[in-house]
């Protein structure tokens, strides 16, 4: 029972480093891109904290915009790589990422949101 627990307890920790990983001192989140939906669809940041975002298609190509921020970029159709979005927000909220590519009926819902907490690091509270 206890080498079955132990399994269980890599086989997860496993699967969440493929989910989120560090890389060059900067936490990685993998997103799929999929018929009019991102997954994961809520990504959570803290203030201040720089994030990798590497995006990439299940099926045909698709936008990745940010509204509030400069990033708008084009992810390659399903077999053709990632792209990758370097993301830092300062500001605590609620920020809109959506799909900016017309990607068929469904491209209207294509939304997911970045959730940022705290303050920016070395900021004063209030």
């Amino acid at each position: 029972m206890r080498r079955l627990t132990v399994a269980a307890v890599l086989l997860v920790a496993s699967v969440c480093a493929g989910l989120a990983s560090m890389q060059d001192g900067r936490r990685v989140i993998d997103v799929r891109a999929e018929r009019f939906s991102f997954s994961p669809s809520e990504i959570v940041l803290e203030a201040g904290e720089e994030v990798e975002l590497r995006i990439t298609s299940d099926d045909t190509a698709h936008g990745f915009h940010i509204r509030g921020t400069g990033t708008n970029i084009t992810i390659p159709k399903r077999g053709q790589g990632a792209v990758t979005a370097l993301v830092r927000l300062d500001k605590p909220g609620r920020y809109t990422f959506e799909c900016s590519r017309m990607c068929g009926a469904g491209h209207n819902f294509m939304r997911g949101e970045l959730v940022v907490r705290g303050q920016p690091a070395g900021a004063a509270a209030p």
